[in-house]
């Protein structure tokens, strides 16, 4: 008897969770509703980063046809970042525009030098303007890929201490960039996010201008050098027109 009672109580508590279940459903073969994700990342923006770059370098001596060797360059990388996003559903469209300082340093031997001669290079700031595309993947976290313009302010020295010689010349290099990261809203109007980049800038003739105290090694000599640059950024964006929701209207009497 106590059997049959507990499964018809089973029976009638399971029917009634079907039939509550059954209501919060939409009709077979009917679209599920949609509830597009609050507008959080529309709106314009400042922030900080800081990080850690890379720079491949190569060099080649177009006066003798040697291939004067390369190295990897690192540093520390830091400075600051505006832009303006555009949200349409999960979408994210916008435009921005960074600028940071560098510490990105290296040298190496010459290859077909003499045995003291040291090529050295360096990156003194990064600038990037690109636009942006993004999907929020829940409310507060969005993926996106930027890509754009990128300049640079690159160096290259050339430094012998046994003849001696030394010389140098910079110059503002203009290339690409691509790159991808993710955001995530903290609070109303404040975001983090950790991002990857890479830009490219090609081959330039680069003209050094010597010191040195014999007069034979104290002319302009040329190199050819190809640069690329890899940062890795951690950063936070405060967003001046956060899109909150409206605050309720209370009706006065």
């Amino acid at each position: 008897m106590r059997l049959t009672r507990t499964v018809a109580v089973a029976t009638s508590f399971f029917s009634l969770m079907g039939s509550a279940l059954a209501a919060d459903l939409p009709p077979v073969g009917s679209a599920m509703p949609y509830e597009p994700p609050p507008l959080i990342w529309s709106g314009c923006y400042a922030g900080l980063n800081i990080g850690f770059g890379w720079q491949s370098d190569h060099t080649y001596d177009p006066n003798t046809f040697l291939d004067a060797g390369g190295d990897t360059a690192d540093g520390i990388v830091g400075g600051g970042q505006v832009g303006c996003d555009y949200q349409q559903g999960p979408f994210v469209f916008g435009f921005q525009g960074r600028f940071d300082g560098s510490g990105i340093s290296g040298n190496h031997y010459y290859y077909g030098g003499t045995p003291a001669d040291i090529l050295g290079t360096h990156t003194d700031w990064l600038a990037t303007e690109t636009g942006r595309l993004g999907y929020a993947i829940m409310p507060r976290t969005l993926l996106y890929v930027r890509g754009g313009v990128a300049e640079a302010q690159i160096g290259l020295s050339d430094v012998d201490t046994t003849i001696p010689y030394w010389g140098g010349a910079s110059s503002t290099r203009v290339g690409w960039t691509i790159g991808a990261g993710f955001e995530y809203a903290v609070a109303p109007g404040w975001s983090v996010f950790a991002e990857y980049d890479y830009a490219g800038f090609g081959s330039q003739n680069m003209l050094l201008n010597y010191s040195s105290p014999v007069a034979a090694f104290a002319t302009p000599y040329s190199y050819y050098e190809q640069n690329n640059l890899q940062t890795l950024l951690v950063g936070v964006n405060y967003r001046f027109n956060w899109f909150a929701p409206p605050s309720p209207v209370v009706a006065k009497y």
